[in-house]
């Protein structure tokens, strides 16, 4: 495999994706900034120590964990707990522009396990003491997720659900940064027009068999401990009951306010926001909805 386009990809990553998706090429820069800046180091040399660390790491038995849902399920807060296990690294929604995935294509499966691992480790944040053993996370909204999942021989898939409608109200009333960068002109109908149209297309394109496990996001808040400790057992994760207490207590809603409230750097990104009605919205994606609670034989509390 060419260590050029690995480089360039991670170096320039804006020349890869359409302006349309510019966001996805701004989050790789902005982990790349951040782990220059906790090694000290500058973009360049940064990258070839993360290219080192990808090529030490074959040597482990390592895997991707991939978090599937369709957005506003809590994958953000689920990784947050697992990050704070142990040989868990947290690297969220990461996506691949199309070129990129041609070429993973071209690839023997170790060079495109390599490429994805090298990419990984970056949105994870870095270099860590831990960093050679860790299992890596991919938390992006793709149902389709062979597309990227195929190139991880070594992996867990992991089906995260919520209640669509939630899924829907949240996507579109609870995320306001987000509706700017995608649909700053919709008005709050067309705005959920597109969310439904989105949730529908994303259970369209699921297949349950590809999963290694189903989880939901109701269990996760209605006995988070016990959740926690379920999903850490399918990754493979060891962590005892006091680790797990103490991921659960971090990154908990009360915990994540007081933060906020003090100026400082909330764990995880629960939502702290004023819960609307939204009446009209709600009554109108239940009924729109209705057929995947029933097709997909879901219930949820």
């Amino acid at each position: 495999m060419e260590a050029s386009f690995l480089e360039n990809y991670l170096l320039r990553p804006e020349s890869f994706w359409p302006k349309s998706h510019l966001r996805n090429a701004d989050k790789v820069k902005r982990f790349v900034a951040t782990g220059c800046a906790a090694n000290g180091q500058n973009p360049k040399s940064y990258i070839d120590d993360i290219i080192k660390l990808g090529q030490l790491r074959k040597r482990f038995d390592n895997k991707h964990v991939y978090i599937v849902n369709p957005g506003s399920s809590g994958s953000h807060w689920i990784e947050a707990m697992l990050s704070l296990l142990a040989d868990f690294h947290n690297g969220g929604e990461i996506y691949l522009p199309k070129d990129v995935k041609e070429y993973l294509s071209t690839l023997q499966l170790e060079d495109a396990e390599f490429f994805l691992d090298v990419v990984y480790l970056v949105h994870a944040g870095g270099i860590f003491d831990d960093s050679l053993t860790a299992s890596l996370s991919n938390s992006a909204h793709l149902a389709n997720h062979q597309q990227l999942s195929q190139f991880s021989p070594n992996k867990r898939v992991v089906l995260l659900l919520r209640n669509p409608v939630d899924v829907v109200m949240s996507r579109t009333f609870r995320k306001d940064e987000y509706k700017k960068d995608i649909a700053p002109n919709s008005c709050d109908k067309e705005y959920l027009e597109r969310n439904c149209s989105y949730v529908e297309k994303f259970y369209a394109n699921i297949n349950y068999d590809s999963f290694d496990s189903i989880i939901k996001y109701e269990d996760f808040e209605n006995q988070p401990l016990e959740s926690l400790k379920a999903l850490a057992d399918i990754i493979g994760l060891k962590a005892s009951d006091q680790n797990l207490m103490n991921a659960v207590n971090v990154t908990s809603r009360k915990a994540v306010k007081d933060s906020v409230s003090k100026g400082e750097q909330a764990m995880t990104n629960v939502y702290l926001g004023k819960h609307h009605e939204h009446a009209w919205a709600k009554d109108y994606t239940v009924k729109r909805l209705s057929y995947i609670l029933n097709f997909h034989g879901m219930k949820f509390d």
